[in-house]
């Protein structure tokens, strides 16, 4: 579903420019709903920019998706541990043991997250297992809401349906999701936004 094709890897791979802003319109937008969960909003737009630039140079070779998404959602991770080990070491707050003791949960759950391509693949099978196992009606609306990006009323018009419909179908399909898929919520996070 969310996986780039082989293609546009390779295209990747190449330092196409258009492969690049395919790549950079999938991830920013999920890169820094998971940055702002450690950082502030403004703070994790510009570490996923950084993180982008960073890719751009360094063009790493990618052999799929997988490595793709752990080379992205890694550099985003250290760009906020390093963000918020500076911050820790140089702001001064009026309750700085609260402060202390919340960053230092954060800079935790960072560093022992799991990042690797494999943890990717992973996500990715809990995904398509999941899918396979919504009902029909349920899986065609998330499909259409969450890989397609449609806003609720075009899939309501698409699918003939009401937009309460499409609603209870994404609330049962999200209530799913969060199930199966509860140790990796900081990665996937994007599948839970509204549209």
């Amino acid at each position: 579903m969310d996986a780039l094709t082989n293609e546009l890897i390779e295209l990747l791979n190449q330092k196409n420019k258009a492969a690049f802003e395919v790549v950079f319109g999938a991830y920013y937008p999920r890169l820094v709903y998971f940055a702002a969960e450690y950082v502030s909003h403004e703070e994790a737009k510009g570490l996923v920019q950084d993180a982008f630039v960073a890719f751009w140079e360094k063009n790493p070779a990618l052999q799929n998706n997988s490595q793709l998404q752990s080379y992205l959602y890694t550099s985003v991770k250290n760009n906020c541990l390093m963000r918020l080990r500076r911050e820790q070491s140089q702001k001064k707050y009026i309750n700085e043991a609260e402060y202390r003791m919340q960053n230092q949960l954060y800079v935790s759950a960072l560093t022992e997250m799991d990042t690797s391509a494999l943890t990717f693949q992973e996500i990715e099978l809990i995904i398509q297992k999941t899918m396979e196992e919504l009902p029909p009606r349920c899986r065609e609306v998330f499909v259409e809401s969450r890989f397609n990006g449609k806003k609720n009323h075009e899939v309501a018009k698409a699918l003939n349906i009401s937009e309460k419909a499409v609603e209870a179908q994404i609330t049962k399909a999200l209530k799913t999701f969060r199930i199966t898929l509860k140790d990796y919520l900081p990665l996937v996070a994007y599948l839970f936004l509204s549209r």
